[in-house]
C-alpha cells in the first residue's frame, strides 16, 4: 500500500468517526422536544407518589459508591435510596469535561465528587472521612480492582468504613488467568484444562487419560488464519493422524485447552465474608435464548451456586466484593448414564461484573449490609437468579443478506450502516435506556441532552486535531 493511499484510507476512516459523532449530537437535539415532555411526566408523576414510611428502629447507613455516571453504579444508588440510606455519589475524571455526569444528577445521592484519576486514593480516602461513610462499593471502570483493593488497604487502615472490593492479595491471585488457575487446582475446585504440550506423547497421554473429554489444540502463538484442531477425531485412526501432523516440539510448544460441549456460562457474585449474597447465572452471547426457562436450568444454576459457595469458602480469608466467574459445562458419559460436569474456566474482578447488575436479584441491599457486623443476613435463602440472552439483533445478516452477497465490500459497508445506526437508535429510546427510571428521570434526560452531546463534540474536536484536521472542528 503506497503512502497516498494510507493517507487516503486513514482520512477515511476518521471522516466516518466525525460522521457518527454529528449525527448523535443531531439525533439527541432532534428528541429533544419529546425527552423534554417525558421528563415533566416523569417528574410530576414521582411528586404524586406517596412518600416510604420507615420503622422507627431504622439507622440509615451512609453508603459511597465511585462510577455513579455507570447505569449499575446509579442503579445501585437508587437500590440504597430507596431503601432509605444516605448515598454519596463519585465519579473519576480523565476528561478535561466541565459537565456533570447524568448519574450524578439523581435525587437518590445527597453529595457527589469528582475524583482526578491521579488522586484516585487520596480523594476516595478524603470523601470517607468527610462523609463519615460506612460502606464504600467501587463501580467505576476507570479504576482497576489492584487500585480499588489498595485504597481498600488505606481506608480499613484507619476508619471504620467497610469496602466491597476484594484485598491486594487476592486481587493480583484473582486477576491473573495462570495465578487464578493455580489457586483452584491447590483447594481442590475443578478447573478446565489447560495445557502447554511439547510432544506428540504428551498429547495421546492426556486424551488417554480423559477419554470423554473434548479439546481444542493449537500454536502457542497462532495466526490470524490458523484454526485450531479439535480432539479427539470421529475415530481412533483419524485422531492419531490428526497429531501426526502436528509439527510439536520443545521449541515449539502447542497449548491443548479442554472443550466444552454444551457452551459457556456466566456466574455474576456479590461476596460478603466468604458467603454468596447474591447471584445471577447466564448464559454467553452466543447462548441459547430460551436459557433459564426450563427446570433443567434451573438444576444446573443451582449446581453452579453450590460451586460457587465452595470457591469462596476456599479460601484463607473471608473474600468480599464483586466477582464474575466465567464457566464451561460439560457432557461426561459413565457406564448408563449422562451427567452435566462444571468447569471454571476464568474470572474477573471489580467493576467490570456489575456491569450486569445483581439489583433484580433477591435482597441485594441487604446482602451489601452483610458485611457490618451488626447485620448478618442468612444465606440459605438466597437462590442463584437465571438470566436470559438478549434477542439477536434485527438487522442479523442471515434474515437480511445472504451469505454470497457478503463478499461484496458495499453490502458488507450497507449492512455494517445498519447495525450501527440500530444500536444508536437503540440508546435514544427512554424505556430501553438503564439509566431511566419514572421516579427518577433526570439522570436520563441529563445524559441524552447534556453530557454525551458536548463528550461527542469535545471528543469529536480533539480526535480532529489530532488527525491534523483542525480545520473540519
Amino acid at each position: 500500500m503506497s503512502i497516498k493511499s494510507a493517507k487516503a484510507l486513514a482520512l477515511s476512516g476518521t471522516m466516518s468517526r466525525v460522521f457518527w459523532h454529528i449525527l448523535r449530537v443531531c439525533l439527541s437535539l432532534s428528541l429533544l422536544f419529546v425527552d423534554n415532555i417525558i421528563l415533566a411526566a416523569a417528574v410530576l408523576i414521582a411528586y404524586l407518589r406517596p412518600a416510604t414510611r420507615r420503622s422507627k428502629n431504622f439507622s440509615p447507613k451512609t453508603v459511597l459508591i465511585t462510577g455513579i455516571g455507570t447505569a449499575h453504579g446509579l442503579t445501585l444508588a437508587r437500590s440504597w435510596a430507596l431503601e432509605g440510606h444516605r448515598v454519596v455519589g463519585a465519579d473519576i475524571t480523565d476528561l478535561d469535561l466541565p459537565v456533570r455526569s447524568g448519574g450524578s444528577m439523581s435525587k437518590a445521592l445527597v453529595a457527589f465528587y469528582r475524583i482526578p484519576k491521579d488522586h484516585y486514593m487520596s480523594r476516595v480516602a478524603d470523601i470517607i472521612h468527610r462523609e463519615n461513610v460506612d460502606i464504600w462499593i467501587p463501580c467505576s471502570p476507570k479504576a482497576s480492582p489492584v487500585e480499588d483493593a489498595m485504597v481498600r488497604q488505606l481506608i480499613e487502615g484507619y476508619t471504620s468504613c467497610t469496602c466491597i472490593t476484594f484485598d491486594v492479595t487476592c486481587a493480583i491471585r484473582f486477576g491473573h488467568p495462570d495465578s487464578f488457575r493455580q489457586y483452584l487446582i491447590e483447594k481442590g475446585l475443578p478447573v478446565l484444562e489447560h495445557h502447554r504440550v511439547q510432544s506428540r506423547d504428551s498429547v495421546h497421554k492426556i486424551l488417554h487419560r480423559s477419554p470423554s473429554k473434548a479439546y481444542h489444540i493449537s500454536r502457542a502463538s497462532p495466526s490470524a488464519s490458523e484454526k485450531a484442531i479439535l480432539l479427539p477425531s470421529t475415530t481412533l485412526s483419524k485422531t492419531y493422524s490428526a497429531i501426526s501432523e502436528i509439527q510439536i516440539s520443545k521449541d515449539q510448544p502447542w497449548i491443548l485447552q479442554q472443550q466444552s460441549r454444551l457452551g459457556e456460562l456466566f456466574a455474576d457474585l456479590l461476596i460478603v465474608r466468604g458467603h454468596v449474597q447474591a447471584i445471577r447465572v447466564r448464559f454467553s452471547d452466543s447462548g441459547p435464548f430460551t436459557w433459564g426457562t426450563s427446570r433443567l436450568d434451573k438444576a444446573l444454576a443451582a449446581s453452579i451456586h453450590s460451586l460457587m459457595q465452595k470457591l469462596v469458602t476456599k479460601g484463607d480469608v473471608r473474600l468480599t466484593g464483586h466477582l464474575c466467574v466465567r464457566l464451561m459445562v460439560d457432557e461426561e458419559f459413565e457406564a448408563h448414564s449422562v451427567r452435566h460436569a462444571i468447569y471454571i474456566a476464568g474470572c474477573t474482578l471489580g467493576a467490570r461484573p456489575v456491569d450486569h447488575p445483581l439489583y433484580n436479584v433477591p435482597c441485594p441491599v441487604s446482602g451489601y449490609l452483610s458485611v457490618l457486623p451488626s447485620n448478618r443476613v442468612d444465606t440459605s435463602n438466597v437462590t442463584a437468579t437465571l438470566s436470559s440472552t438478549d434477542s439477536a439483533p434485527a438487522f442479523a445478516r442471515a434474515a437480511i443478506i445472504p451469505a454470497t452477497f457478503m463478499k461484496f465490500p458495499v453490502f458488507r459497508m450497507a449492512l455494517t450502516a445498519l447495525e450501527v445506526a440500530e444500536v444508536e437508535i437503540v440508546q435514544l429510546l427512554f424505556w430501553k435506556d438503564p439509566l431511566f427510571s419514572i421516579l427518577d428521570p433526570v439522570p436520563w434526560w441529563w445524559h441524552v441532552h447534556v453530557y454525551q452531546p458536548l463528550r461527542e463534540i469535545w471528543v469529536l474536536i480533539k480526535r480532529t486535531r489530532e488527525a491534523g484536521l483542525t480545520d473540519l472542528a
